[in-house]
């Protein structure tokens, strides 16, 4: 089962939605409608794994936590000190340029998270 929880900023007032029995299609469409202001962060619960999705318009983080890891997606970039500032949750914080995907990628991610297609992506895992 996936459930998605979307949250939705009123200045400094945070509201969280959630979406039970949710689908692929369903998460895809919240994390469309991620601006990096009034909405930049969706978690998905699936199995053992809390996606979460932060950022929002062009610009997204991924992080998969696990009881055993933490996954980040890697983008395109190689850039390992350059530093790019994201809203995530609504405060903003500077994110390492090599964390910075787009939404193509996440989508990718999804697809083999909640699918288990078969994608060819990069994730840095950090053991717990």
């Amino acid at each position: 089962m996936i459930t998605l929880y979307e949250e939705q900023r009123q200045g400094a007032i945070a509201k969280t939605i959630e979406h039970s029995h949710a689908s692929l299609e369903k998460c895809l469409e919240a994390i469309r409608r991620m601006d990096g202001f009034t909405c930049s962060l969706v978690t998905i619960q699936y199995e053992d794994n809390a996606i979460m999705v932060g950022g929002g318009s062009s610009e997204f983080i991924v992080t998969v936590e696990t009881n055993t890891a933490i996954r980040n997606l890697r983008g395109t970039s190689e850039e390992e000190d350059d530093f790019v500032e994201i809203t995530v949750g609504g405060q903003a914080s500077e994110y390492p340029q090599m964390y910075i995907v787009n939404l193509e990628l996440v989508e990718s991610a999804l697809l083999q998270l909640l699918t288990n297609a078969s994608v060819e992506l990069e994730w840095e895992t950090i053991e717990k």
